[in-house]
């Protein structure tokens, strides 16, 4: 049986939220709101402020949109050991916490009509294990897959819809990724959607010189049920990718990219893209090249949100040949 979201985007436009890490900065916390005063610890924030976490995915849903991520985008056994926290039962309790604050949310803004999504949000380790680099290539295919498979496993226990696998820049992490997930599913006897999204550079490739080509055929190969794009750059820089993706690709795909390439301006990074300049960048690949799912990554709002979804009202995917 084909899940909820999945069904949602064969039949319309579905959109994403914007930038958490935007989102909380423009609330001006205190290092005491941080766990452990550790400032910049977004993660920490589901146990130390999950008013400030609610009120962000409430901010999105708000002004319209269907998927809110969670705050687990740091959520790894790994990155988590970045902050003493790097045990099993805290990989539990941080993604299970996030992923009920994101569920709440959406629960909340769901109606008969219209169901709101969580998207378990799952981001690079911080290894490179296609390296030969002595410190970020150290690790087997079986420990990254180990890894992604103890993440796994609250994020759907805490309500999720679709696992995200994002910001992706070495491809046999992603494999990595996708290979702890069905090991999760197997021991849970239940599976959800995969939504892969590799990031590119303006030169078009991933950090390890990946193309767009390569990364799609390796993702299709894999069974996932969405392949996308995000983070880096803005739309204008996305668009040759996406329109090859939506050329020779059966599967949905989804295209999150930034407020537009960053811009250092007294030594803090600012995103130019107007809400009106990403709404109309992300029409035109909704309607010219067939996205079907469309959403902001760092440096977007509610605002750019907002113009996003009064840009596509009426507009539904020019049809491909999806499965």
């Amino acid at each position: 049986m084909e899940s909820r979201y999945l069904e949602t985007v064969r039949r319309r436009v579905v959109v994403f939220d914007g930038a958490m890490g935007t989102s909380i900065q423009s609330r001006r916390l205190r290092k005491e709101d941080f766990l452990e005063g550790r400032e910049g610890w977004n993660e920490g924030l589901v146990l130390s402020r999950p008013d400030v976490i609610a009120d962000v995915h409430e901010s999105f849903l708000a002004v319209g949109c269907d998927v809110v991520e969670t705050d687990t985008f740091g959520g790894s056994r790994i990155k988590l050991g970045e902050y003493g926290h790097g045990t099993a039962e805290d990989v539990y309790r941080f993604n299970f916490a996030a992923a009920q604050l994101a569920r709440r949310a959406a629960d909340k803004f769901s109606t008969p009509e219209r169901s709101r999504f969580v998207a378990g949000s799952v981001g690079p380790s911080g290894m490179l294990p296609s390296t030969d680099d002595p410190d970020l290539g150290k690790i087997t295919f079986d420990e990254l897959a180990a890894i992604y498979a103890e993440q796994a496993k609250p994020l759907i226990e805490g309500g999720c819809d679709l696992l995200l696998i994002e910001t992706s820049q070495d491809m046999l992490e992603v494999k990595a990724a996708i290979a702890g997930f069905r090991k999760c599913f197997r021991d849970l006897g239940s599976s959800l959607p995969i939504q892969a999204q590799v990031t590119l550079d303006v030169t078009q490739r991933m950090l390890l010189g990946t193309d767009i080509g390569a990364a799609m055929t390796t993702l299709e190969a894999l069974r996932v049920d969405v392949i996308g794009l995000n983070c880096s750059t803005g739309p204008k820089e996305m668009r040759d990718s996406v329109r090859f993706l939506c050329e020779n690709s059966r599967l949905p795909i989804s295209v999150i990219p930034n407020a537009g390439l960053p811009e250092n301006r007294d030594g803090h990074a600012v995103y130019p893209e107007t809400p009106a300049d990403l709404a109309r960048h992300l029409r035109e690949f909704v309607a010219e090249f067939g996205v079907n799912i469309v959403g902001g990554c760092c440096g977007t709002t509610p605002d750019h949100m907002r113009a996003v979804i009064e840009s596509l009202q009426g507009v539904t995917p020019r049809k491909r040949n999806l499965n």
